[in-house]
């Protein structure tokens, strides 16, 4: 295989690759999504030896790069190792020393551009992309196909159609009914202007299948109003019902190599009509089997857009915070999200009274909870997430070797009472609740930026009232955690394990004291803690 990287402002290098690169070049655009970490293009088909010019356009605020490794490649695990030589990644700008990687392009300035061309692989099969910045790789992925020579998958053969007159709110056995007139389909492909009728009326298709080898096979429907596939008189799949043609549903089917009897029914109620279907295999490009061709049902060189339902309406911070109230991975049930100008952002918990996450970059997508039905949690758009502590409570009288209290999930600790927050001029929200009868207040601001490693987040707590002898407040929970003067660096920590991503932070508060696992301090009328990444992590 064959790679030329360009870059997009020199004209004369342009002109240069086009000449080189000759008239039958598969050009693929591919953007960033702002603010969500995420390929507007997540999957797309070229054949085997094709020339390929991929322009990539990184819409975004921070940089993103996209680097092609080789069939079976656990992207997330080679862009992570990077991390166990840091100094030595970032030289390289986070792209991998790794020999699995074939083509990639340089790493993209927020608003930059960059064309990256090269010849498919002769080899058929599937070859992941990935951004490989530090934390971008577990949501930053897509997949290059590269089908078989002559890659698409045979037609219908022998098409027949019956037509059937009658007003449903969903499929009927066609099986009872009388069929108003029937047919061959002279073309071998499924469509519905077969007669004149524009409203309430079915339509059967019957016809061969010619598989080429044994394997698994997806079919592909979207219909307005409602459609179902059987092969070899099993239901593979079923878009039933009165809606519009938007959602591509599919259906999978193991099939053996020769000819296989394929069958489609349809109907249509009252206003638009339309019906589209097609069929695909591992290393054959998807191939339609109607005479509409649906813009999310893929074919040779042609992009499929990221349509992933609960992406797609990220919250932008600006001058302002943000608050998300809603459930938030690793923040428990009652999480109240905050997104803070310079790029920080945080889950409190009104279970725990507590911390329950940062994290930098991007704030949250509010898809999942507005565009769908408000079920599931919603993980970071950021990076670089990480949990300070387990979800327990913030202050504890202890016994002399006694462990921190752990708490149940979805349980409040004994002794707290949650009191709301409250919005100052800026909007900055202050957290308040009471602990055995002492009042307190807990604040979060930003200062810097944290995605050029310079930002810090700081956490205010104060405490109005009696505070209990020998109370202890805990600032960070790890198995690992290392003294550097003044600051403490918290490695391994507690990860998220819902979100999986590995991270350090940097934590300072006067008085902290290590004791095992558990950095704590006496607890007082003002705590300051201060959380930082490491400035390593921090070239984005």
């Amino acid at each position: 295989m064959k790679m030329i990287h360009r870059s997009l402002p020199a004209l004369a290098t342009a002109l240069f690759a086009s000449a080189s690169f000759g008239a039958e070049v598969e050009t693929i655009t591919i953007k960033t999504l702002r603010a969500q970490m995420r390929y507007d293009v997540t999957e797309f088909d070229v054949k085997p030896g094709q020339k390929v010019k991929l322009v990539f356009q990184n819409d975004d605020d921070m940089p993103h790069n996209l680097c092609f490794f080789q069939p079976g490649t656990d992207v997330i695990a080679a862009a992570n190792k990077q991390m166990e030589k840091p100094e030595e990644a970032l030289k390289r700008n986070w792209i991998p020393d790794d020999p699995r990687m074939w083509a990639h392009s340089k790493p993209l300035n927020p608003k930059e551009s960059d064309e990256v061309n090269f010849t498919a692989p002769e080899k058929p099969g599937v070859y992941p992309f990935v951004c490989t910045f530090p934390g971008h790789a577990a949501i930053m992925q897509g997949k290059m196909t590269v089908g078989e020579t002559g890659q698409r998958l045979p037609g219908l053969t022998e098409l027949k159609f019956e037509l059937f007159l009658g007003n449903w709110k969903s499929l009927p056995d066609f099986a009872k009914l009388k069929a108003h007139r029937e047919g061959d389909v002279k073309d071998n492909l499924v469509q519905i202007n077969v007669d004149d009728y524009k409203n309430e009326f079915g339509l059967v298709f019957t016809g061969k299948l010619d598989v080429p080898k044994d394997g698994e096979y997806s079919f592909f429907i979207a219909s307005d109003g409602g459609g179902r596939i059987y092969v070899d008189g099993r239901r593979v799949v079923e878009n039933d019902g009165i809606h519009p043609a938007d959602k591509v549903r599919e259906g999978k089917a193991k099939l053996k190599k020769g000819a296989h009897v394929f069958r489609l029914e349809y109907f249509q109620a009252a206003g638009g009509a339309e019906l589209y279907t097609a069929w695909g295999g591992q290393g054959f490009v998807t191939t339609h089997l109607s005479k509409l061709e649906h813009p999310d049902m893929k074919s040779a060189g042609k992009p499929k857009k990221n349509k992933n339902e609960n992406t797609g309406m990220p919250l932008v911070v600006a001058q302002e915070p943000i608050i998300y109230r809603n459930f938030i991975t690793g923040a428990g049930n009652r999480a109240i999200g905050v997104g803070y100008p310079g790029n920080a952002s945080i889950a409190w918990s009104a279970e725990a009274m507590n911390l329950a996450i940062a994290w930098r970059g991007a704030f949250i997508d509010a898809a999942r909870h507005w565009n769908g039905r408000g079920g599931g949690q919603q993980p970071p758009l950021g990076f670089d997430v990480f949990r300070a502590t387990e979800l327990s409570q913030p202050f504890a009288v202890l016994a002399e070797g006694a462990t921190w209290p752990a708490l149940e999930k979805g349980a409040r600790p004994a002794g707290y009472t949650w009191r709301g927050y409250e919005l100052d001029a800026k909007r900055i929200p202050t957290f308040r609740y009471e602990w055995e009868g002492v009042k307190v207040s807990e604040r979060y601001e930003v200062a810097g930026d944290a995605l050029t490693g310079d930002g810090k987040l700081v956490r205010t707590l104060k405490l109005d009232g009696k505070i209990p002898a020998g109370a202890l407040f805990r600032v960070a929970s790890a198995p690992k955690i290392t003294p550097q003067g003044a600051v403490f660096l918290v490695e391994d920590g507690r990860v998220v394990p819902e979100i999986a991503t590995e991270s350090k932070f940097l934590v300072t508060a006067e008085g902290a004291k290590l004791t095992g696992k558990d950095l704590t301090l006496p607890a007082r009328v003002e705590i300051k803690v201060t959380y930082s990444w490491p400035s390593l992590l921090g070239t984005h």
